[in-house]
């Protein structure tokens, strides 16, 4: 039987990470999301800091800041962005392999699509653009229209960047196990409905 991996797709101020965290907390077992960047870094031998710009971020094929520096995994000449998300697919492949884990963003559901030997659990969490704005407002202690400006960016890098690595819509309802709105629906009964459809899942 294989590890149960649990991916979690996200707007971006959905509370995603924070859900995502407290569900491992609750099964016992690992979340990865920004420390992804830094075991990609050390598996291509590449600073952790200019990968880390490049995080869920697709760059324009006309204008991209290639890499030349590395080992042997890293292709030389190639975008950053595609570096770094060839580093992390093989991180998430080799976390699937070894742990049961929850993984955040990283187009993990597409990547571990294949994993036969893999128990996957695709969750996306989606909230109304005022209720995402209000939050990073309170996070952040920014303005409104900071907040405005930053949610609309996010999430438009984190669709462009979905969309090229895996051909698809990022946030589909019909490509995920679980979708769940947080503006409806409370974190608490989010995490209940994530654990009890992996503990299922397990089982």
């Amino acid at each position: 039987m294989g590890h149960r991996i649990i991916t979690i797709g996200r707007q971006f101020g959905s509370g995603g990470h924070e859900i995502g965290a407290e569900v491992a907390r609750r099964l016992g077992i690992e979340c990865y999301d920004k420390q992804l960047i830094t075991m990609a870094a050390k598996r291509g031998a590449l600073n952790h800091e200019r990968l880390g710009a490049f995080d869920e971020r697709q760059e324009s094929p006309w204008l991209y800041e290639g890499t030349y520096e590395g080992n042997h995994r890293v292709q030389r000449g190639q975008p950053i962005s595609e570096v770094l998300f060839r580093l992390q697919s093989d991180v998430i492949r080799s976390i699937a392999r070894r742990e049961d884990a929850v993984i955040i963003g990283r187009c993990a559901d597409f990547v571990l699509r294949e994993a036969l030997d893999t128990e996957l659990l695709t969750v996306f969490i989606v909230a109304p653009f005022e209720n995402r704005v209000q939050r990073k407002m309170r996070l952040e202690d920014i303005g409104q229209k900071r907040a405005e400006s930053l949610v609309r960016k996010m999430d438009r890098q984190r669709g462009k960047y979905y969309k090229a690595h895996s051909g698809l819509e990022w946030g589909d309802p019909q490509k995920f196990d679980l979708y769940f709105d947080s503006g409806i629906h409370s974190p608490e009964k989010i995490i209940d409905g994530i654990v009890k459809a992996a503990s299922q899942n397990k089982n």
